[in-house]
């Protein structure tokens, strides 16, 4: 009823303003995205492989093939990352394996629904990526791997690889929170992201995967982390 009482020249004023705005929107998706497309592909035989540590961040079952959080999107990712891996396994510094392990009373799922409880099969690694040597998994209990590891690991490390879910959530918080860290003890090390083994869940109109993406690894590069469109072997 608001509107059909608005005068005409108030409803035009809307509709240049909504038109506007919508193509300011546009705009800027348009831009963000240009800047993704522009980004290189890399080898990774051009790093030092023994100072290299690749985590691999929540590729378990409660979010690759099970539970309340599954996303085919995540599971579409277990056959690339492994490809990626497996031929690295005896060559990278360290291989970890980041994944959510919850007791019921978790402070976290007071934010989400219940997911990948500790002893249940959601909270374990799919099994695809068990085959990797010198996997080491480490349990965390929050979106944010950084807590769970001891960062004197990282002193023999030149290089941090990331793959893995979820681009807006614990991907995205442990390479902004690991930059962060190395930047206030003037740490100079390297944070590299392939864009093609990282990927979010996607529910329309409430979580759209492809828009996080976007803006995401956007953030990702203006906090200082290397973003490559995919590693080549």
């Amino acid at each position: 009823m608001y509107w059909h009482n608005l005068p005409v020249n108030i409803k035009l004023i809307y509709i240049i303003l909504g038109r506007f705005l919508i193509e300011k929107i546009l705009s800027n998706y348009k831009y963000l995205l240009n800047n993704l497309e522009s980004l290189s592909s890399e080898s990774i035989n051009n790093y030092d492989l023994d100072k290299t540590g690749l985590f691999i961040v929540d590729m378990n079952n409660g979010f690759a093939k099970e539970g309340a959080l599954y996303s085919d999107r995540i599971k579409s990712l277990i056959n690339p990352i492994h490809e990626f891996v497996k031929p690295l396994e005896n060559k990278l510094n360290k291989i970890i394996a980041f994944t959510d392990t919850h007791e019921e009373d978790s402070v976290e799922l007071l934010s989400y629904v219940p997911h990948c409880l500790s002893g249940s099969d959601e909270c374990k690694v799919v099994d695809e990526l068990l085959d990797i040597k010198n996997l080491e998994i480490i349990p965390k209990n929050s979106t944010n791997g950084f807590f769970a590891i001891d960062i004197n690991i990282l002193n023999d490390i030149d290089n941090v690889v990331v793959v893995g879910d979820c681009t807006d959530i614990c991907i995205y918080q442990f390479v902004v929170t690991l930059k962060a860290y190395f930047n206030e003890k003037n740490i100079n090390k390297n944070i590299v992201v392939p864009m093609n083994l990282v990927d979010t869940y996607d529910i329309p109109f409430v979580h759209p995967g492809d828009l996080l993406n976007v803006v995401f690894f956007n953030s990702m590069i203006q906090n200082g982390v290397k973003l490559i469109k995919k590693f080549s072997l």
